[in-house]
């Protein structure tokens, strides 16, 4: 059916349909392909394009004679020819534009998102007994830390965890919001890892993310100051069992695990 109605309609309209077609299906095709590839096969499908339309010199004469106007033409054939005429350039302008614009990722080489802590820095971290399994995590330590993440965390890493917050938006360098949902983020981590985080944010410049310390340093544990340190250790671990809990991921657990409450 689709193939009966492209041969009804002038060459030039048709190729322009296919290539219109084929860059849609590919731009929302699930799993997101990457624009590199999605440049290289709408190579292919322009190449396919090019050939079936100069394969006769019939096919040719056809698609030469479209952009030519003619006496007596039909007002649907004169208006597809203003209308490519029109749309052509705006997609070259487009596609110019969208190659040569400033660019917002951030330089690769300055920016980690899991720096490294050095193991004398995460032995100082001490895993709570109930923090330290998943097997011991129970409701209401998940509930409490539900809350705490909707008070403190949800604004930027979002309501589902996915690090689409209201907020996120605003903080495009050097990296959005972590997506804890990503099998990249905490899955990857262990629990003292993570606590130490927490306790270091991003220091808030252009090199560094926005995340401010949540909680104190397992090394001093009374420090506060303005708008840093909102969190005491056992609110920042029911937070971290929420997260683990709510992405079903389970962390990686290497450091040895007792109340941090006795540190």
């Amino acid at each position: 059916m689709i193939g009966r109605l492209l041969r009804q309609l002038p060459l030039p309209t048709g190729a322009f349909l296919v290539l219109a077609a084929a860059y849609i299906a590919l731009k929302l095709a699930r799993p997101v392909i990457p624009g590199s590839v999605i440049l290289l096969y709408m190579g292919f499908v322009l190449a396919g394009v090019v050939i079936h339309v100069t394969l006769t010199d019939e096919r040719i004469r056809r698609f030469r004679d479209f952009f030519v106007p003619a006496a007596g033409e039909e007002t649907g054939v004169r208006l597809q020819r203003y209308g490519l005429l029109l749309v052509l350039p705006l997609v070259v302008a487009w596609g110019t534009y969208d190659a040569t614009r400033p660019s917002y990722a951030p330089p690769i080489e300055i920016f980690q998102r899991h720096p490294t802590a050095g193991d004398e820095v995460l032995s100082r971290i001490k895993v709570p007994d109930w923090a330290a399994s998943p097997a011991r995590w129970n409701a209401d330590t998940v509930a409490k830390g539900k809350i705490v993440y909707a008070a403190n965390c949800a604004v930027c890493h979002g309501d589902n965890l996915d690090g689409l917050g209201p907020a996120a938006e605003g903080f495009r360098y050097p990296i959005r919001p972590a997506n804890f949902r990503d099998v990249g983020t905490i899955a990857q981590l262990t629990l003292p890892y993570v606590y130490w985080r927490l306790t270091v944010g991003g220091i808030q410049n252009q090199f560094n993310s926005a995340m401010p310390r949540w909680v104190a340093p397992a090394d001093a544990p009374n420090a506060t100051t303005l708008h840093t340190y909102d969190l005491t250790p056992d609110e920042a671990w029911q937070v971290i069992v929420y997260i683990y809990k709510a992405t079903g991921f389970e962390p990686r657990l290497e450091a040895e695990v007792v109340d941090h409450s006795k540190h």
